[in-house]
């Protein structure tokens, strides 16, 4: 049990001392910066604070890493250090890139399918690198079929949960010239990947772990492994669209684990590498699928009424409950559009303020608020406008 314990330990300080684990978070810091500025750019204010990204890529990922953790505690998926380096290298590339959307764990595990098939390991005249190298050739195509399909459906679950949350309003020049609005979802997940290492000090019992991929004796280690995701959507809602690609980047990953569990049972590492090929291909599609570069856009500026974009946290909007992609028809009475703004609406009356909804489904609801001197000018929500015309009339 001591041996156990020690081992244990050694795995969860390999996490912290990762520079994967700091170049993830400093990432994430990264893309709360460059969306904050966005928000100025777009809206004149911030609409989320910059720590959000940090906070959406450590807490969410923990308890998953978790739960993984239990879970192959019993499996004990096994890969050789060296294709864990593999893995590292590859998601560090993509981090580098800055092509969030690539860093999926389907494309992950390229560079170490390839190194497993092609690559020979050589002596550079340094003993941690030949070290890095070795036992990449033993690596099992099962095991790594097997974690690719766990990681995607975890990915797909974080999306589903997860990426709808807090997104990000933008304003974007359609292919006519003219400014709609979209929303986008950007994430990096840091997760604790906990794995076996062959050929360690701790031995197997006779039901631990249930699936053997070759030694006996074990060690662990928690990788730092990223997630990335980003999704720019002008067509639809978030939340729904999310919850769309989430559930089918999770039964991608169902499919391919049902797969390597087949070619476990039948030792069969060309079935193996056909799950591989199977979850690239699908998260793919995936990628493709939900382009909707084509589609109409779902918030732009209307005749009549005002699409509701966004909605700043802590503001008199969010404490009603109004909702993003509902279209406020009237505002004290007067209808919006046809020289009516908001803003001039609003100023009706300056204690109070009445709407009319029109919510999601196409059914009219009412909503009203007290306004105070510090109220946000437009209640903290944000419409669709094209601010071009607005700095050029300021500019006059």
């Amino acid at each position: 049990m001591d041996t156990i314990g020690l081992s244990l330990l050694k795995g969860i300080m390999s996490f912290f001392l990762h520079p994967l684990t700091y170049i993830t978070i400093i990432g994430a810091f990264i893309l709360g910066r460059s969306r904050v500025k966005r928000d100025r750019r777009d809206f004149h204010t911030r609409v989320h604070d910059v720590l959000d990204d940090v906070v959406f890529a450590v807490v969410p990922s923990l308890m998953i890493g978790a739960a993984f953790l239990l879970l192959n505690l019993f499996l004990g998926l096994t890969v050789p250090f060296s294709a864990t380096v593999a893995m590292s290298i590859a998601a560090l590339l993509l981090l580098l890139t800055g092509q969030i959307r690539f860093l999926s764990p389907a494309f992950v595990m390229i560079l170490p399918v390839l190194a497993v098939m092609f690559y020979t390991p050589m002596d550079v005249g340094n003993d941690t690198l030949n070290q890095l190298q070795k036992g990449i050739g033993s690596t099992s195509f099962i095991a790594l079929a097997l974690l690719a399909g766990f990681l995607v459906f975890i990915e797909g679950y974080l999306i589903a949960t997860n990426a709808g949350k807090q997104t990000s309003p933008r304003l974007v020049e359609s292919k006519r010239g003219k400014i709609v609005g979209s929303h986008e979802m950007q994430r990096i997940w840091l997760l604790p990947l906990f794995l076996f290492l062959p050929a360690g000090n701790v031995e197997a019992l006779s039901w631990w772990p249930l699936l053997h991929f070759g030694e006996q004796t074990y060690t662990f280690l928690l990788l730092p492994f990223p997630i990335g995701f980003r999704k720019l959507i002008h067509h639809a809602l978030p939340l729904p669209e999310m919850k769309t690609n989430g559930r089918q980047v999770a039964l991608n990953g169902a499919g391919t684990v049902i797969i390597g569990l087949a070619s476990y049972f039948l030792d069969n590492q060309w079935v193996a590498l056909a799950a591989i090929g199977f979850v690239i291909v699908g998260r793919a599609s995936i990628l493709l699928l939900h382009r909707g570069k084509n589609k109409p856009a779902y918030f732009n500026e209307r005749n009549e009424g005002l699409v509701i974009l966004g909605i700043l946290p802590g503001s008199p909007a969010d404490q009603m409950s109004l909702q993003v992609g509902e279209v406020i028809s009237k505002v004290n009475g007067l209808s919006l559009g046809k020289g009516v703004d908001f803003y001039t609406a609003l100023q009706r009356n300056a204690a109070f303020c009445k709407l009319e909804v029109l919510d999601i489904n196409g059914e009219v609801r009412f909503e009203q608020k007290a306004l105070y001197n510090n109220t946000h000018h437009e209640l903290g929500l944000l419409f669709v406008k094209d601010h071009r015309f607005e700095d050029q009339e300021e500019a006059q």
